[in-house]
């Protein structure tokens, strides 16, 4: 439905949207000064559009011009249903946003000559390991950071999502010696995010101080950014939180409902709490290359000019896809210390996404221009962001002027036609007594742990033990082939089931891999190895 614009007598502008679900977009707008390429009123607009076009409930803008903020608006509610408005304060999970706070912590050490990015971790974390025995030996902290260690896209992050599960960094850092490494070390680019939560295991080692309590202390509390946390939300801050959203039964739907009372074993990955009011002192910082101006008016220096160059350096490099020529002329991309980097338009661009079930996050950097760009929503649908991001630094690059929604919504058309072209879901039938009896047992990966797969009214079902959002029934594909559909559909990551067995015909263990080659890459399935327990096991 159409969005209204009313005028406010404060000055503000506020939008009222007759959206179902209780979203009212009421849009607040405070900065000192209008951006430079932009008008305010066409961020609203695009803002309001977006909101509408992916039901978002909440979502917060930002735009820093050096020192200055140009642009802080806030827009819809943190929970749908809920009147508490977005505002400045409001606390969004920025997800994979956080690893550039990793990396910003072990910079610090670095500045410190407590470590250097090349020390073997083993120097660190003694009992850390890999497959390999030599890559084990010669594996630095650098190699923590740049997303080419030979690991798969998303190895083991079966250990921290689905939230809750009883996974620890001990289980994570002795898990990781069994997942496979078949991509070749340092050969290329494959997207994890356990290496990161083992850079926070290292700052913990190195400082005696819990990495959430390290970050908060030495890169938040210097800054003032009093809205963000890197641990549990203090009581007093939790009426701020944003709860995530994702999409089941045709609406926005709270998926987990974020209480922010524990300390996630993830964090060092993706598990930062943070707010427009803070993410744009960080911004600030970034901007000046580690430096800030603290609240009394001196210049300080948070992290050297030095290793704040070597995080945004290119470390690895990545593939340029066609949609980032097309729509940003862009010829090289690489990943640096926590941080992507290409050419957009001719003009080099640092920035990180963030993704979490519920939450999406996008952060860029102009460094030619001193300008940084925010967006956060409580929403899990990446276009959204990339429709608002897009809309910002355009107006910055110079380029012809597009309708960035249109087209974002154009290219997923056009996706989702191939997909549909190219995909079916496999044809299933009921489980018998005799299929069930066949496969029933205990399976035990080496770093996910045990699993059973049980017959129980008439169902076969499979069941984590040690993540109790991962559990389902299985329906019979065909031979020792199921298909298990999760009894939580906002994983929307159902995956095949392959019952392996013996030369004597016996089962002996289990594979998986996901339906849908398009699911998200966290449900790694495919470096999963069960194998059957007997009785005497």
């Amino acid at each position: 439905m159409p969005l209204v614009m009313r005028k406010q007598t404060n000055s503000k502008r506020t939008l009222l949207s007759s959206l179902a679900l209780g979203i009212g977009l009421v849009l607040s707008t405070t900065a000192s000064a209008e951006p430079s390429n932009i008008s305010a009123a066409k961020i609203d607009a695009t803002a309001a559009r977006v909101m509408d076009a992916y039901t978002v409930p909440g979502m917060v803008v930002g735009i820093v011009e050096g020192d200055e903020v140009v642009f802080a608006g806030t827009y819809g509610v943190q929970e749908v249903n809920k009147p508490a408005a977005v505002t400045e304060k409001s606390l969004f999970k920025i997800a994979s946003v956080t690893k550039n706070f990793t990396t910003a912590a072990l910079a610090l050490l670095v500045d410190q000559g407590k470590i250097s990015w090349d020390d073997p971790v083993i120097d660190h974390i003694p009992e850390f390991r890999v497959q390999d025995p030599w890559i084990t030996r010669n594996f630095t902290i650098r190699d923590l950071l740049i997303h080419k260690s030979g690991l798969q896209l998303g190895a083991g992050d079966l250990m921290f999502w689905p939230t809750p599960n009883d996974f620890t960094r001990e289980d994570i850092l002795q898990g990781l010696r069994y997942l496979p490494m078949d991509g070749g070390f340092r050969t290329q680019y494959a997207y994890d995010n356990i290496l990161y939560v083992i850079a926070g295991e290292l700052t913990e080692r190195v400082t005696g101080q819990r990495w959430e309590t390290f970050v908060e202390e030495n890169l938040m509390r210097p800054l003032g950014m009093e809205y963000c946390f890197a641990g549990p939300v203090p009581d007093q801050y939790k009426k701020h939180i944003a709860q995530p959203h994702g999409w089941l039964n045709e609406e926005p739907t709270v998926v987990r409902r974020d209480f922010a009372d524990d300390y996630l074993t993830s964090a060092p990955a993706g598990g930062i709490r943070c707010s427009l009011q803070a993410m744009t002192k960080w911004m600030k910082m970034h901007n000046a290359r580690g430096a800030y101006v603290t609240a009394d008016g001196e210049q300080k220096q948070l992290i050297s000019a030095k290793q704040h160059a070597e995080m945004w350096s290119p470390q690895t490099i990545m593939n340029v896809g066609s949609r980032a020529y097309e729509w940003d002329n862009t010829h090289f991309a690489a990943y640096g210390l926590g941080w992507r980097m290409h050419d957009v338009d001719g003009l080099l661009r640092i920035h990180h996404t963030g993704t979490l079930h519920g939450m999406n996050a996008y952060l860029s950097f102009f460094p030619e221009l001193d300008t940084a760009f925010l967006v956060l929503l409580n929403r899990s649908h990446s276009d959204a962001r990339t429709a608002m991001m897009q809309t910002l630094i355009k107006a910055y690059t110079d380029a012809p002027e597009r309708d960035w929604l249109a087209v974002v919504q154009e290219w997923r058309e056009q996706v989702s036609q191939r997909r549909a072209a190219s995909f079916e879901e496999p044809e299933t039938s009921a489980v018998t007594a005799e299929q069930a009896a066949r496969v029933v047992g205990e399976y035990v990966d080496p770093w996910f742990g045990q699993v059973s797969v049980t017959w129980q009214d008439n169902q076969l079902r499979w069941t984590s033990h040690r993540s109790e959002r991962m559990a389902g029934e299985l329906f019979h594909v065909n031979g020792d082939t199921f298909a298990a559909r999760w009894d939580d559909r906002t994983h929307h990551a159902d995956a095949f089931v392959r019952f392996t067995s013996s030369l004597r015909g016996d089962i002996e263990g289990m594979l998986m891999a996901p339906i849908d080659p398009d699911a998200d890459w966290s449900f790694n399935f495919d470096d999963l190895d069960f194998t059957k327990q007997t009785a005497a096991e």
